[in-house]
């Protein structure tokens, strides 16, 4: 099956350690791991290799979207390879890659995510690792 990707670079004002935390520790996932701002997320995971993973989205209405794979490599503080199921749009061990690396202004996050090559999808994933990364963001960057 041919694979498209949706890459994605940001540069987010926090140091690479609280990023990495951001994306492995299940209280903080569940603030930002969402794609629109009015949703929330449950999160279970197992942080090792093979160990499991899913995100439970729930929209306002009470609408929810699972998600869910195996984390295939953790780099401590750099780098994350795991696989994304998403049931509603039928993406079957997809491969998503986030890569960390220090930067002038704090840490810049590389996002890959291999997918079928069908534009639906691709655009769906495209927009919701857009909101994701943009309440990360947020989250990352207010002052506590």
């Amino acid at each position: 099956m041919p694979l498209d990707a949706v890459s994605i670079r940001r540069v987010l004002r926090a140091r690479r350690a609280l990023v990495f935390d951001a994306w492995t520790r299940p209280e903080l996932m569940a603030r930002w791991f969402f794609p629109d701002s009015t949703w929330t997320a449950s999160i279970e995971h197992e942080l090792k290799v093979g160990g499991r993973w899913q995100v439970l989205m729930r929209e306002p209405s009470g609408a929810t979207h699972d998600q869910f794979g195996e984390y295939r490599e953790i780099v401590a503080g750099s780098r994350l390879v795991f696989t994304w199921n998403c049931p509603d749009l039928k993406v079957i061990d997809s491969v998503v890659t986030v890569e960390l690396f220090d930067h002038e202004a704090g840490t810049e996050l590389r996002l890959s995510h291999e997918l079928p090559a069908d534009p639906n999808v691709r655009r769906g994933h495209d927009e919701g690792w857009q909101g994701c990364l943009g309440n990360l963001q947020k989250l990352l960057e207010k002052p506590d």
